[in-house]
């Protein structure tokens, strides 16, 4: 999942907005979501060594708050929740 464009990122968001949720959407969101885990890793490493801050704060929203975004904001896509 981790080489998942960024298309076929929006179109998961799409599904997960619209349609009833397969257990293989919902999988394709949780490796989505640890795909990203990498990059929050050291995102917060580097503001710990060179700032000396330690970030609160968790990796990233839970599934049902991704997809009850989704729902809220009809415009949202899910490349860009944060």
């Amino acid at each position: 999942m981790s080489n998942i464009s960024k298309s076929q990122v929006d179109r998961l968001g799409e599904r997960l907005r619209t349609e009833a949720l397969s257990d293989d959407d919902l999988r394709a969101l949780d490796d989505y979501r640890r795909s990203l885990n990498d990059t929050y890793n050291t995102v917060v490493s580097t503001i710990q060594e060179r700032l000396g801050l330690l970030p609160s704060g968790r990796p990233g929203k839970s599934t049902p708050s991704i997809i009850a975004k989704l729902k809220r904001i009809p415009t949202m896509q899910l490349s860009k929740i944060q």
